[in-house]
Order: C-alpha cells, then sequence, then structure tokens
C-alpha cells in the first residue's frame, strides 16, 4: 500500500469532479459551494448516515434510493445550507437539483445521490445551484478532486483528502477520499461529509461491511463537541474500473487506513483545536464497555478543557471514566500520559511528575491511555481540546 501524493476522490479511475460558487450563504464571498462527483462507469455504492432522528433532506432522499439496490454514478454535494428542517420543500428541492444534475449529465433518473452540509432549517436556494449545474458538467475533470474537497467546507480552515494505491498479483487499484467536519462532530456518525472512491471490484454487500468496520475505528471514533448532525453522510463509490477483485481483507485494511487518515484530519481541524488527543481505555471488561469509557472521558467538557489548559488534572479523566457506566475498581486503575505512567492503583504515582506530565500536554498531539485493570477489551477514541475560539465560532456561525 503507498500513499498517493495529493489524491483524493478523483485519485481512482474514471472518477471527475468539478465545483462552483453558487453563492447559497448570500454572502458573495466566492467560495466554492457546488459541487458533483461523477464515475465513467456505475457504481456498487455503500452508505452510512447519522443516526440522529432529525434527518436533513438529502439523507432522507439519498437513503431510499439506496434502498433499491441500485448502482450509482456519484453525488450532488453542497455546503453553506443542510438543507435540514426543510420539510416537503426540503425534498422537493433536493430532487429537482439531482436530477437537473443527471439530464445535465446524460445520466438516467436515480442515478445520483445528494448530501449538503451548513446551516439547519433554512430553505436551499436551489434558482442559485440550477444556474451553476451547465458549468459544472462542463468542467468535469479528474484533476478536481482539490476543488471539490474545497466545494463541500464549511468552518474547516483546510480542505481533507487522502488516497492509496494498493498491489495485487493481478494488478493495482485505488482507494481515495475526500472528508469535511470541524463542529459538531460527535458518531454516529460526526457534522460529516466524507466521499470515499475506488476502482476496486467489490459487491455492495461486501463494500458495506468493509465501510461498517472502517467507520467503526475511524468516523465513529472521533470527536470534537460531542454534537451529532442531522447530515451525516459517508458514501463509498466502486466503479470496477481497475479490474482488480481484490482480496477482502486486503480492502478492508486499506479502507480503515485511509479513513482513519480522514477521521484524524477532521479533528485537527476542529473547530478552535489546538490538540489531538488519542485516548484509549484498556482493561475494560468488555468492548461495550471500552468504548462507553473511552468516548465518556474523550467527550467530557471537563476534559476537554484540561487538555486546553495543558493541566494533567487527572481527577477529571477518572471521574468520566467512572460516570460512564463501565464497571471497574477505582483503587485499580491507572494513568498514563504518552507512556509516562502518572497514577497507578487509584492514586499519584508521584507529585514531582507533574512537570513531565505538563511537557507532554504542551505537545500538539499525544496519548492518554487509562487502564481499568478489569478485563482485556480495548477502546480508542481520538478528541481535541475545547477553546475559547470554538465558543466564538459558533456564536456566530449563521453571520
Amino acid at each position: 500500500m503507498q500513499e498517493i501524493k495529493d489524491g483524493g476522490v478523483c485519485a481512482a479511475s474514471g472518477f471527475r469532479a468539478a465545483a462552483a460558487a453558487a453563492d447559497i450563504k448570500g454572502k458573495n464571498s466566492g467560495k466554492l459551494d457546488f459541487a458533483l462527483l461523477v464515475s465513467d462507469e456505475a457504481c456498487e455504492t455503500a452508505a452510512l448516515f447519522t443516526t440522529n432522528r432529525v434527518k436533513a433532506a438529502p439523507i432522507q432522499y439519498s437513503a431510499n434510493l439506496i434502498k433499491g439496490g441500485a448502482k450509482f454514478f456519484g453525488v450532488a454535494a453542497n455546503s453553506g445550507n443542510a438543507n435540514a428542517c426543510s420539510g416537503k420543500a426540503g425534498l422537493s428541492v433536493c430532487a429537482e437539483i439531482v436530477s437537473a444534475a443527471e439530464k445535465a449529465a446524460g445520466l438516467n433518473a436515480g442515478s445520483l445521490l445528494a448530501a449538503s452540509t451548513g446551516v439547519i432549517g433554512v430553505p436551499l436556494p436551489s434558482e442559485k445551484m440550477l444556474k451553476k449545474i451547465p458549468l459544472l458538467v462542463g468542467n468535469l475533470d479528474d484533476e478536481n478532486g482539490r476543488a471539490f474537497a474545497e466545494a463541500i467546507m464549511t468552518t474547516d480552515t483546510v480542505s481533507k483528502e487522502f488516497a492509496v494505491l494498493c498491489n495485487t498479483e493481478s494488478g493495482v487499484y485505488v482507494i481515495g477520499g475526500a472528508a469535511k467536519g470541524v463542529g459538531m462532530l460527535e458518531p454516529a456518525l460526526a457534522t460529516m461529509l466524507v466521499f470515499i472512491t475506488t476502482d476496486a471490484d467489490l459487491p455492495q454487500s461486501r463494500l458495506q461491511t468493509a465501510l461498517e468496520k472502517a467507520a467503526a475505528l475511524s468516523f465513529n471514533a472521533i470527536t470534537v463537541d460531542g454534537d451529532m448532525s442531522t447530515n451525516d453522510t459517508v458514501y463509498l463509490f466502486a466503479n470496477a474500473m481497475s479490474g482488480i477483485k481484490p482480496d477482502l481483507f486486503q480492502f478492508e485494511e486499506a479502507l480503515i487506513y485511509v479513513c482513519k487518515k480522514l477521521a484524524l484530519m477532521l479533528v485537527k481541524d476542529g473547530e478552535g483545536a489546538k490538540k489531538l488527543v488519542t485516548v484509549k481505555v484498556c482493561g475494560a471488561k468488555d468492548d461495550r464497555q471500552a468504548k462507553l469509557c473511552a468516548k465518556k472521558i474523550a467527550n467530557s467538557p471537563l476534559v476537554k478543557t484540561m487538555f486546553a489548559g495543558e493541566d494533567p488534572n487527572w481527577g477529571r479523566l477518572v471521574a468520566a471514566a467512572g460516570a460512564s457506566g463501565a464497571e471497574f475498581e477505582p483503587d485499580n486503575i491507572s494513568v498514563r500520559f504518552d507512556g509516562l505512567l502518572y497514577v497507578a492503583n487509584g492514586e499519584l504515582v508521584d507529585p514531582s511528575l507533574e512537570r513531565k506530565a505538563i511537557s507532554v500536554m504542551k505537545k500538539p498531539e499525544y496519548l492518554i491511555e487509562i487502564d481499568l485493570k478489569a478485563g482485556s477489551s480495548e477502546f480508542t477514541c481520538y478528541s481535541c481540546d475545547l477553546t475559547k475560539e470554538y465558543i466564538a465560532i459558533n456564536a456566530d456561525y449563521r453571520s
């Protein structure tokens, strides 16, 4: 497996993209905010959507199509407006935009899926978007992966792309992707749009299984603020244009690698974030309790402000673990900061270690490991600090 420099959604054979500035937020910013991703061949498609009971129109529209088991050629995506809490009108507008894109691209009805991200509860400006569709279709190109990644950004400060080349005895295939989402980020899934493409040849059932496994270790193991979006979407398109039917284990490993890379990019760019903190809980009674405990710690506002303050206030870690519902004896717990044993048997090892712990927390990335000493299960979650900038960004989000 080899990383592809500047690889993204167009790294795999047969995928083309285009992006345009449709002024969806009405600020005349010139920002790219409307994009198409289209494959030259129909794709087996796997998908994951938010588990929020309140689901945006593009999710309702796309999920209904996917139920039919059809193949798809790609997706129409926009930022700046979530098309969520928009009622029947939102669904109608979503269908109108996708239908117009299909006709312009010479595709049959039901060939494209949809995805949106942005402000909730505001009507989608369909007229602006419809006017840009001929431009998008005319500009579809395999060099436009970066533009696609930029068009889906909201409060992201950088675009997020990644791709790998996978070698087999029969030849090579590619997995690439683009993602956005730096706030309202708490899986399942996370305000997250992720588009993954591959030219490997795999049936839909295999793709769906692989995507669910990969998401469990990546997109469903990250958090910025503990809030779940109405629009979270992950699509995996496979057009089989490499002609390679990969070993399933190899494909899953490569997909997990790509998904983890993209997921960590999301956390690193978390709204106002300065730290990427890996929280690993081990020694849990079972897998469920390990995940429960790790996510409770990683989501705790007190813990996240502790990260921001670079303060090894380990009591917050232990308190969050105890509040998670995981079963363990408090007198057995241990805590490590990047391998530094700071707490053992439920007590501080030595007050003089505080300086070393502080030096660890001053780093932009580090690991906190909590051993519950109650079993053999573990789970790793990826979090960030909670800063004043996060409050400022979200207080002014609509303006």
